[in-house]
């Protein structure tokens, strides 16, 4: 229910404020403020070292990982070594470097990587393949007719380029 009009009424809740309430006002804003202040700190602190924590676990990860693959070429190297420590029979050295190069292939597939498959007249595709020399020929287009060292892929990015002998229109 509405009040009526009163001469007093409106002049008791107008009631000017204090200095002494102005000041405490001030110093319950400037408390505040500070408390705010000290929040976002910490928050920014937080947000820091979560980072600098994120980085260095990526970096702790990498680096096992790069050790583990590290572990599995030195086994590749002790196989060489005994192969090459063995008496020089042809058929034995033969079969020993073979199973070393099976087994060195097998450590690279498990890290991601992969030969480009790369056949003798398919089309020359410069992100692929490196031209190591070229032939003029009746070709309709750019064509790989050789190659003379594998590329390879790691986890679908090339590691090294196939470098092939190139088949070029006249």
């Amino acid at each position: 229910m509405a009040q009526p009009d009163s001469p007093h009424g409106d002049e008791e809740r107008a009631t000017p404020m204090t200095l002494d309430k102005y000041e405490t006002v001030l110093a319950e804003a400037r408390g505040e403020a500070d408390e705010l202040r000290d929040k976002y700190h910490r928050a920014v602190a937080e947000a820091e070292n979560a980072r600098k924590w994120a980085e260095r676990d990526i970096q702790a990860r990498a680096t096992e990982s790069q050790r583990r693959l590290l572990r599995q070429l030195l086994e590749v190297i002790d196989n060489l070594e005994r192969a090459l420590t063995t008496p020089a029979e042809a058929s034995g050295l033969r079969q020993g470097v073979d199973i070393t190069l099976r087994q060195l292939l097998r450590v690279l597939a498990q890290a991601g990587v992969e030969r480009i498959a790369v056949e003798s007249g398919q089309p020359f595709d410069p992100s692929y393949h490196e031209a190591v020399a070229v032939h003029t020929g009746n070709v309709p287009q750019d064509t790989v007719v050789a190659v003379e060292q594998p590329g390879y892929l790691h986890d679908g990015v090339v590691l090294r380029p196939a470098r092939v002998v190139v088949m070029r229109r006249q």
